[in-house]
């Protein structure tokens, strides 16, 4: 007989596991779930029970839920956790943007980054820090491929109404527009920076095909460009051709769309 000293893992009955769109590892438990290894996932879930990541577990999720005690030995990152309560334990450390928690517990030597509890307070507070985010450099800088690029903006130009192609036809009355580009030393607004800090992102999300990250770069480019115009018309056409957004591509069309929705035009072009 061969002696196979391997650990065993018992998955309970009622355990739902699944890989999302972009690739990430979902876990559904009705009772306590234990992760002692490191991992990606998409969502992570003790119906009802408590979550526990083991020391030396470096866990990154999308979001974590439990009815019980969230408790952290190891590394946790995490875009939202919901429970009765997160306990870091020594040593621990949670990188947490939201959190809907009744208590929280930090051990002595515990570090704990984040922790808003909503999205709106995420937002105002990074509002207030406009400028500092600002003169941070972005970490995805990079260009398509010429040829690619002049593919897309061929497609972004048949996508534009006749009137923003004819010579010095007006701006329709029932869509008004931000009628100039902004200068070059001009800066975003802050809903189309956050827009444009989203998107960089998820252009760099390896989840995505080629024709979305041409999309995603062709957005980032039109942000750049501070072309407010061919961005108010052309940003619904983009967005419609990217295959299974994300959480953060969402966001930053909810983002786009709130400026053209509150935004003067004056104020909107300078």
């Amino acid at each position: 007989m061969v002696k196979n000293d391997a650990p065993t893992m018992i998955i309970p009955s009622g355990t739902e596991i699944q890989i999302d769109v972009h690739g990430q590892l979902s876990v559904r438990t009705p009772g306590n779930l234990v992760i002692q290894n490191s991992g990606h996932y998409g969502e992570i879930e003790s119906v009802g029970g408590s979550i526990r990541i083991e020391a030396n577990a470096e866990v990154e999720a999308v979001s974590v839920k439990c009815a019980g005690v969230c408790y952290v030995q190891g590394s946790l990152t995490s875009w939202k956790v919901k429970a009765r309560s997160i306990q870091l334990e020594e040593k621990a450390q949670a990188r947490i943007v939201l959190q809907e928690t009744e208590s929280l517990e930090i051990g002595k030597n515990a570090q704990l980054v984040g922790n808003f509890s909503s999205e709106k307070e995420l937002f105002l507070l990074f509002s207030r820090f406009t400028r500092q985010l600002r003169s941070m450099p972005f970490y995805f800088d990079r260009q398509a491929p010429p040829a690619q690029l002049a593919e897309l903006e061929e497609r972004t130009e048949e996508a534009k109404p006749a009137e923003a192609k004819s010579v010095g036809a007006g701006p329709r009355a029932e869509e008004p527009l931000a009628s100039r580009v902004l200068e070059s030393g001009q800066e975003l607004p802050d809903h189309l920076f956050f827009a444009l800090v989203l998107l960089e992102r998820e252009a760099r999300n390896e989840a995505y095909g080629t024709t979305s990250v041409r999309v995603l770069e062709e957005l980032v480019k039109l942000l750049k460009s501070r072309d407010l115009e061919a961005l108010q018309h052309t940003y619904r056409t983009l967005f419609g051709r990217i295959m299974e957004p994300g959480d953060d591509t969402r966001r930053a069309l909810d983002l786009i769309e709130r400026f053209f929705r509150e935004t003067p035009v004056e104020a909107a072009a300078g």
